[in-house]
């Protein structure tokens, strides 16, 4: 890489990103990793908390009526109290989706899942 003043610049190395073709389309591995694993977990995570539905909630139903209720809240604030019902289930799909992605980009140690060609980071 050049400069403007025609002196070379030392070439910063990102490394090789692991790429599929996947029906004549190339598809960036650790994003189609990463949709499936959250996608993964949210429907594990739904599961465990409508399995054993009781009128007072208690373990995983607790905690999935929290997140409910935080969800809510958002829509209900940023909507308005007779428009956000509709749109609930697109923007809790939305909210929980974007936010398990950004943690499990966050948090999952891509590096240390080898791989034969290309790296996940």
């Amino acid at each position: 890489i050049y400069s403007s003043t025609s002196t070379l610049l030392a070439e910063a190395e990102v490394g090789k990103h692991f790429y599929w073709d996947i029906g004549g389309l190339l598809v960036h591995g650790q994003v189609l990793i990463v949709i499936w694993f959250v996608f993964s977990l949210l429907l594990i995570f739904a599961l465990l908390g409508s399995r054993n539905v009781e009128q007072i909630p208690k373990g995983w139903q607790n905690f999935a009526e929290y997140v409910m209720d935080f969800i809510i809240g958002i829509a209900r604030d940023q909507l308005g109290e007779s428009f956000y019902r509709e749109w609930l289930p697109f923007i809790g799909t939305l909210f929980l989706f974007i936010f398990g992605c950004n943690w499990a980009g966050a948090i999952v140690p891509w590096k240390l899942i080898a791989l034969p060609e290309g790296e996940l980071a």
